[in-house]
């Protein structure tokens, strides 16, 4: 959302993933309800792209949001994304639109590079540009980049002499991915950018894990709530989890009131240890 002094404020710090919605034409009612119900909860954060099922999933959304209603748009952060194919100054321009057109949204409130690609990131910053001129994104940023292409980013953003800068960059993170914390992780909090955790469950498989599974009933938690609230103990992240099922949907919404002990994170550390050196940037 929006803050008087520019920068970028998220609504919560669980918002909702649609990767993989938009797919399956017999799902889509299931997925219309699904983001229905997520709104209806609580949630205020949508996270999409043009790349999920080639806007399929922008649709789900806009589908959701009608019932939600246009009065109330200012209510949500809405982030969707651009293919670096598509990734040129006007190409950036047509992509934004037609991601509004398919969610019927009036404006994105931040606006993100899929990852790097073969156009100029300063072709992708103009566009950038251009749409906050024209007031159809608020903010703008990254995802999947490591610190090389983010010292480039803002290298671009110094050459242009543009008012704004890069404010998120939406990364793989998970307890079962810890690599951006050797790295990538600091060098953003010095340099006031934030960081969007998605599949935060590990698709899933942290659901199952057996430490996390009994940490959580001497919670009386989720296995799931265990590893959104990991994520969240760094202050600067956000996590999008993604699910249709109105259970976990809820579930997953309250791990942001969960804070995990010291004595649980260590013993989370002994099973999945911090990075030690750097590793390359993982992606899913």
């Amino acid at each position: 959302m929006h803050a008087p002094d520019g920068a970028l404020r998220f609504p919560g710090r669980i918002g909702l993933g649609t990767w993989e919605m938009g797919v399956d034409a017999g799902q889509r009612k299931q997925e219309i309800a699904a983001v229905k119900h997520a709104l209806d909860v609580g949630y205020r954060l949508l996270d999409t792209a043009e790349m999920y099922a080639d806007g399929g999933a922008e649709r789900i959304i806009g589908s959701a949001l009608q019932a939600f209603g246009a009065e109330r748009r200012a209510e949500l952060c809405i982030v969707s994304k651009v293919l670096p194919g598509n990734a040129s100054r006007n190409g950036t321009t047509r992509a934004c639109e037609a991601s509004i057109e398919r969610m019927g949204c009036d404006y994105l409130d931040l606006y993100l590079l899929h990852w790097p690609g073969r156009h100029p990131l300063a072709e992708t910053l103009r566009g950038f540009h251009d749409l906050m001129q024209r007031g159809l994104i608020r903010h703008f940023g990254v995802s999947n980049f490591d610190v090389d292409n983010l010292q480039r980013w803002l290298q671009a953003q110094e050459r242009l002499g543009l008012p704004a800068a890069a404010q998120c960059n939406q990364l793989y993170y998970c307890i079962s991915a810890r690599g951006i914390e050797f790295q990538l992780l600091p060098w953003q909090r010095a340099h006031a950018i934030s960081t969007m955790a998605y599949s935060p469950l590990g698709r899933g498989s942290l659901t199952r894990h057996p430490l996390l599974q009994r940490l959580g009933r001497e919670r009386g938690v989720s296995a799931a709530q265990i590893a959104l609230a990991w994520c969240l103990r760094e202050p600067e992240v956000t996590a999008i989890p993604k699910s249709v099922d109105p259970v976990r949907i809820e579930d997953n919404l309250r791990a942001a009131e969960l804070r995990l002990t010291g004595a649980e994170l260590e013993r989370i550390d002994q099973a999945f240890p911090p990075p030690h050196s750097k590793r390359p940037l993982e992606m899913v």
